[in-house]
């Protein structure tokens, strides 16, 4: 009798989705019993272990995502405000942020929109939230402006040590499986790069870039939509 083949792509996915779910669940219930304990300490190690879960979880649905789509990236674009995508994304982080003492500054134009698949952008600017969080020293800001008719431009500053020069590197390449090492290996980055670049516009990509040049003194994340 022949073996049954096994599909290990198609394993790997459903386990990944799995997890992911099992992960979301974890997060929520990380963040319920925080509210029942009065400790400091205990909160702020919980906070921790909410912090790490998320990341976690980022990272499922960021893997997900690319073996869904596979070398297509399809994407589902519509208007977004982006003011409704901004504040669910402070809203889902408060818990660390609050436990960690970050201030978070927000400006935004009023009813500023762009034009995009909303569930990945959300993505993107939740990866680089949360890892701003893991590194910045206390200050958090996001900003955004128009550009040209109907793009624009979203930017997360923090007051952190800054992005390494393995990471700046990524402005002018694509980051290599060999790059993906140590505590920042750049994988949220690469799918950053992945999506901005999927949106396009009358001939005009989508684009990150990466500085040390915040006004907070720490890195500067900028998401450009066309």
């Amino acid at each position: 009798m022949s073996k049954p083949s096994i599909d290990f792509s198609t394993l790997l996915a459903v386990s990944v989705h799995d997890m992911k779910n099992s992960l979301g669940l974890l997060v929520q219930q990380l963040e319920d019993v925080s509210h029942k304990v009065v400790d400091t300490d205990t909160q702020q190690e919980l906070a921790h272990m909410h912090y790490e879960a998320q990341r976690i979880n980022t990272n499922l649905v960021q893997l997900l995502a690319l073996y869904r789509q596979q070398d297509l990236l399809e994407i589902e674009s519509e208007q977004n405000f982006l003011d409704e995508v901004v504040e669910e994304l402070v809203m889902n982080n408060r818990f660390y942020s609050k436990s960690r003492g970050i201030d978070v500054t927000v400006n935004l134009p009023d009813d500023l929109f762009f034009f995009g698949d909303r569930s990945l952008i959300t993505q993107v600017l939740n990866d680089v939230f949360i890892n701003a969080m893991r590194y910045t020293a206390d200050k958090l800001m996001i900003e955004a402006k128009r550009v040209e008719d109907r793009g624009c431009s979203i930017t997360i500053e923090d007051n952190g040590p800054g992005y390494p020069d393995s990471l700046l590197m990524l402005n002018e390449q694509q980051p290599r499986y060999s790059d993906m090492k140590g505590s920042r290996t750049g994988l949220g980055l690469f799918f950053a790069k992945l999506i901005a670049e999927a949106h396009e516009y009358k001939g005009q990509q989508g684009f990150i870039k990466l500085e040390n040049s915040s006004s907070l003194g720490g890195s500067r994340f900028t998401l450009y939509l066309p």
